[in-house]
């Protein structure tokens, strides 16, 4: 693997240990508006989606109709427990290397700019990354779509094929390689041989991440 021009860090999962958070507080929100739903097999289907597109699919598979405001509830409610989420073990000495080594990083999530940058702050990373993209609200789709990595790659003035993106789910793993970027798959709540099935570079430990960037792990 070449070493890459730009590196793309997914956040949720990737750098923060938030999605079991966020999988609570949609699981609660449903409960209080009359959907029982499984915690395990919710966070394993839903692992990086976009939170509309995981109200949809309720919705549609349980003849479910939740307020109108739903969404934006449990987004208010992830927002204020925004402090019970910890950066995932090993990433801020990955971030400190890479900047130490002049590499370009930047951030694509699905989630709200409002979300990305509280996130950031509770995590003291704000300033580590040159820009933020939200496929929620800077392209039309969300991940699975490429949309927010093609994004990011022609905002960032690189070319796909030069960008190596960190994911840690289907949705995004799936996004990034239809962008056409090399992807390097945290293989956490996603098993890694989906990870691999998926055409991504599966790790397990954020420390593998320098020499899996500098090429030294095929």
């Amino acid at each position: 693997m070449a070493a890459p021009k730009l590196v793309i860090f997914d956040c949720d999962g990737v750098l923060v240990d938030s999605e079991p958070l966020a999988n609570r507080k949609l699981i609660e929100y449903a409960a209080a508006h009359g959907l029982t739903l499984d915690a395990e097999a919710s966070l394993r289907e839903f692992n990086g989606a976009a939170l509309r597109h995981r109200v949809a699919v309720l919705s549609a598979r349980h003849h479910w109709t939740p307020p109108a405001d739903f969404v934006a509830q449990v987004d208010a409610a992830i927002d204020a427990s925004v402090g019970e989420a910890d950066a995932i073990p090993g990433v801020a000495a990955v971030l400190d290397q890479l900047a130490r080594e002049g590499v370009p990083v930047c951030l694509a999530s699905n989630s709200r700019h409002a979300e990305i940058q509280l996130r950031l702050q509770h995590l003291g990373f704000v300033g580590r990354f040159l820009h933020c993209f939200s496929a929620a609200e800077d392209v039309a789709n969300p991940k699975p779509a490429p949309d927010v990595y093609l994004h990011a790659a022609h905002t960032m003035g690189h070319a796909p094929e030069d960008c190596v993106v960190i994911e840690d789910s289907e949705n995004g793993i799936r996004a990034a390689r239809s962008a056409g970027m090399r992807v390097l798959g945290f293989a956490r709540f996603t098993p890694a041989e989906r990870v691999s099935a998926l055409g991504a570079t599966a790790f397990g430990d954020m420390r593998e991440l320098p020499a899996l960037l500098a090429g030294a792990v095929a």
